[in-house]
């Protein structure tokens, strides 16, 4: 019954964190384009295509993920995004579900094309039931970027290469994508609007 209850307390957690944070994904980028900013400092306003919407193969979401991103200032950027698979043991043949919501705060600095990328964020998810072990519920993992960006002027496409290295909290069995650091890679596709 304890456990029952923990993980109710965990979901709670994760949902009211997820709230929080699409809470800010719509309100701080209103207060941002409703603030009077002068003529004269170009640096402070979003880019014309302040949004991107962008498959990421691995990286930070997993597996793979589908993200949003918006722009609050040339070099500033807020993302959320999603994906949800089923994960298989490739030795016992287990498997599990899990779902991810990356939400990441990106510097993106410089003009032009090609860009250094770099940043840090959470990844609230959902583990589901372990067929063999059991395991499941609500995790947090810190996640980051460190990067490459290619974003031509005058055209929608976006790239994105990086390292992309997470750090699991919690239950050894719930973590993701287990307990303590992992490095891992990622690329990104998509459109800027």
């Amino acid at each position: 019954m304890s456990s029952m209850v923990l993980d109710v307390a965990r979901r709670i957690r994760v949902c009211i964190l997820m709230s929080a944070v699409s809470t800010c994904l719509v309100v701080v980028p209103s207060r941002v384009s409703a603030q009077d900013t002068p003529v004269s400092a170009p640096d402070t306003k979003a880019p014309a295509r302040a949004n991107a919407v962008y498959f990421e193969l691995l990286g930070n979401g997993g597996l793979f993920s589908v993200n949003y991103e918006r722009a609050l200032t040339p070099a500033l950027r807020v993302r959320i995004g999603a994906a949800s698979w089923t994960a298989e043991d490739l030795f016992g043949g287990t498997a599990t579900h899990i779902s991810t919501f990356p939400m990441m705060l990106h510097v993106v600095p410089g003009d032009g094309a090609h860009h250094v990328e770099a940043g840090l964020g959470v990844l609230p998810g959902q583990r589901g039931p372990d067929r063999s072990a059991g395991g499941s519920g609500a995790f947090v993992s810190l996640i980051g970027v460190v990067g490459y960006r290619y974003e031509p002027r005058g055209s929608r496409f976006l790239f994105r290469a990086g390292v992309t290295p997470f750090y699991g909290f919690g239950d050894a069995s719930i973590a993701y994508p287990d307990e303590g650091f992992m490095p891992s890679v990622g690329v990104s596709f998509g459109a800027r609007f």
